[in-house]
């Protein structure tokens, strides 16, 4: 793996951060995010196409995401009606007059993939090098997400991905084993684990090997994937921490089921039930299981502060290379101030 000059810990890693959910930003609407200590613009025009910019006319300063508007492929602000097309150009004044090519919303870099919309953040705004990947969902379930705010950062919460040791002390999982050791490439890191958890499917409390394979694209995103064989159900997780503020951070949690043709596994009963509604109790269960593990954590990470360097003992896991690992998403000579959790409020 590639060696990584050492350097503190910063409040916002560069990569690309899920800002919200695809159907929030239907044809004709603004909305307003927040991401990297301030506030963000995406809408759609009438034809459908997304942009993401910075919130503010440059004409007189008015807040686009109170009050502007979508007319056809622009939008309106609510100040003087001045417009912007995608392009942030302004092609109107309120007057009829001709705008001064100085007029200019900035933009930036957005995708959206697997229903997600992601904003590239990059402190020296340097163009995305990377993207995360599209899944093939013919296969699956919908997503059932849950969201979270509190006090973290996404190197600590995408650190638990490696943290091998936490994973029975906090969780209680039994008979963890590493299957592919932490391998990292460029901007993506890949481990996959086995473990023993109670899951409780249908009402029915059992204990079943889980197989993780996890896949981490920058700090805030998480994709794993997931294998129960003596179930017969296959799943995929999302973890996806956005920071919103300087040591805030919003997660969105999200998990699907592959469809199934045979319920047997775990539950013959679910075999005389419609498909679509025995998908849906199968789904409920793993939600809440999801929701569940995740906020086993909370009350940690809440809390913690970072240590670096983190004096480690056998049984952690690779801590250490992923902490080498992550720094490549910081500048050397970034100017964001160092991140210091017990100092916020």
């Amino acid at each position: 793996m590639a060696s990584y000059k050492k350097i503190p810990l910063k409040p916002f890693p560069n990569g690309w951060y899920v800002v919200a959910h695809a159907h929030e930003v239907p044809n004709g609407a603004v909305v307003t995010k927040r991401l990297v200590g301030k506030d963000i613009l995406l809408y759609r025009t009438e034809s459908g196409k997304l942009n993401v910019t910075e919130p503010y006319c440059p004409h007189m300063g008015a807040h686009l995401g109170h009050g502007g508007i979508i007319e056809g492929e622009n939008i309106k602000c609510p100040f003087h009606h001045f417009c912007f097309d995608s392009k942030g150009d302004c092609t109107a004044t309120g007057y009829g007059t001709k705008p001064s090519s100085r007029l200019k919303i900035p933009t930036f870099h957005f995708d959206e993939k697997n229903d997600l919309i992601l904003v590239w953040f990059d402190e020296k705004n340097t163009a995305p090098s990377w993207f995360v990947p599209q899944e093939d969902w013919s296969e699956w379930t919908e997503v059932k997400f849950a969201e979270y705010n509190f006090n973290s950062h996404p190197q600590e919460t995408s650190e638990n991905s490696v943290d091998v040791g936490h994973f029975g002390i906090v969780h209680g999982y039994s008979g963890v084993e590493t299957l592919h050791e932490m391998e990292a490439h460029e901007h993506y890191l890949y481990a996959k684990y086995a473990m023993h958890r109670l899951a409780d499917f249908v009402g029915k409390k059992r204990l079943i090997r889980t197989e993780f394979h996890v896949n981490v694209h920058g700090l805030g995103y998480s994709f794993v994937k997931t294998d129960i064989p003596e179930l017969g159900l296959e799943t995929r997780h999302f973890v996806l921490p956005t920071p919103t503020d300087i040591g805030k951070l919003k997660l969105r949690i999200g998990v699907s089921i592959k469809k199934m043709k045979s319920f047997s596994k775990i539950s013959p009963l679910l075999n005389i039930l419609p498909n679509k509604l025995a998908h849906k109790l199968i789904l409920k269960g793993a939600y809440k299981g999801y929701c569940h593990d995740v906020s086993m954590d909370f009350d940690i990470w809440k809390n913690k502060i970072y240590i670096d360097p983190p004096i480690l003992a056998k049984g952690d896991g690779p801590v250490a290379q992923y902490r080498m690992w992550a720094q490549q998403f910081y500048y050397d000579d970034s100017m964001q101030p160092n991140y210091v959790p017990q100092e916020i409020v």
